[in-house]
């Protein structure tokens, strides 16, 4: 089947509508964010099954995705106590656990897996809050936004304005006085890290440079006032980007422990993966760099990479959406250069969820998805 044969099959299959109202769409599944980019640069024709028709597979656990998610709801309920207090104390696992029973719902065949990484989650977070506690970065920080969630206008070198969406995870002023600065701080759970090549790729990569240009341009469309206290403690131009990796345990090498339930209980297991393995190495599970970006290096992201892609993005939307329609743009330049970040599962030899429908149109084991953004709602 041909590319053009499978838009055309996808496209009759269209509901009302198309899900997805686009990159310039200005309705509740309006906008574009860069996971969605990552997900359009690896295939075409299964980003249109997902999007535009809106198809997806019944979900399933996922032990990055979700451990990623818990780490991030622990790193918000710490950021309302900057002074890194009373972390393990009171409620601050609440929302935690909140979370993990949506999941024990969500999840009803698999709840001893979501069981293993809270436990995980609990172990290792108070090991991390107590390694950053005397940090510099920590001691001088002042906190501006937490998981501040974004919708903003981007106006392109063609005078289209797409709406950039995504969720900031922490945006901070590190420093005292003339040399303080406004730096992103980005937070990810990862199995594996090789730390020169995430250093060698951050000005390149999709996801960071991308907030970083939606960061700038919520300054200047602040038009709820939401930046005006970080206008007023830094008047300097962003400095930059701060990256913080927690390594995942259980994903190889150290930490891959096994629990002997005839020996060990649960409480016990996760007690000596904290004292054995947290506590004993905390450089190894816990790292942070700090990368200066200059008005230079966003600019030659903007110029090779971001511009020159959302461009042919909305050209492609609009071909898929209204074939025969007369754009008032013209043909983009489909050349850019490729951002690090982005996956290719299937490159890599993995399938999708919706690679038999589009091999044969069926839709068992797939629903109907009604909306793109659910973690922006």
């Amino acid at each position: 089947m041909t590319i053009k044969e499978a838009f055309k099959k996808a496209n009759k299959a269209l509901r009302s509508g198309p899900l997805w109202q686009g990159p310039e769409g200005q309705g509740l599944q309006g906008g574009i964010t860069q996971s969605m980019i990552a997900r359009w640069l690896s295939c075409r024709v299964r980003f249109a099954a997902r999007t535009i028709e809106g198809w997806k597979g019944n979900d399933q656990f996922s032990k990055a995705l979700e451990y990623g998610n818990m780490w991030h709801i622990c790193e918000e309920k710490l950021a309302a106590s900057p002074q890194y207090k009373n972390y393990v104390a009171g409620d601050f696992w609440l929302p935690l656990q909140d979370y993990c029973k949506t999941l024990y719902t969500k999840y009803p065949t698999q709840q001893d897996e979501v069981d293993h990484w809270y436990r995980t989650c609990k172990a290792q977070f108070p090991c991390y809050v107590a390694y950053w506690a005397k940090h510099p970065d920590v001691e001088q920080r002042t906190p501006l936004m937490q998981e501040q969630v974004f919708d903003v206008p981007y106006e392109l070198p063609s005078g289209r304005v797409v709406r950039l969406r995504g969720k900031l995870d922490s945006v901070d002023l590190i420093g005292k006085g003339k040399s303080a600065g406004i730096y992103l701080m980005e937070n990810k759970t990862k199995g594996a890290v090789d730390q020169a090549e995430i250093q060698s790729q951050l000005l390149f990569d999709l996801q960071t440079m991308t907030y970083l240009v939606a960061l700038q341009n919520m300054m200047e469309y602040d038009g709820q006032g939401l930046l005006q206290h970080l206008l007023e403690l830094a008047a300097s131009t962003l400095a930059g980007v701060r990256y913080n990796v927690i390594r995942r345990p259980f994903s190889g090498g150290r930490g891959s422990i096994k629990r002997n339930p005839a020996k060990e209980t649960k409480d016990q297991f996760y007690q000596r993966l904290t004292v054995d393995y947290f506590r004993a190495e905390p450089e190894y599970w816990f790292m942070r760099w700090k990368s200066e970006v200059s008005p230079a290096d966003v600019k030659r992201f903007r110029d090779e990479c971001l511009d020159p892609l959302l461009e042919a993005l909305c050209w492609w939307y609009e071909r898929q959406v209204w074939p025969t329609a007369e754009s008032q743009y013209d043909p983009p330049d489909f050349h850019w250069r490729h951002p690090y970040g982005v996956h290719n599962y299937v490159d890599e030899g993995y399938g999708s969820d919706v690679d038999r429908y589009i091999e044969t149109g069926s839709t068992v084991g797939l629903v109907r998805n009604d909306n793109l953004f659910p973690e922006l709602s």
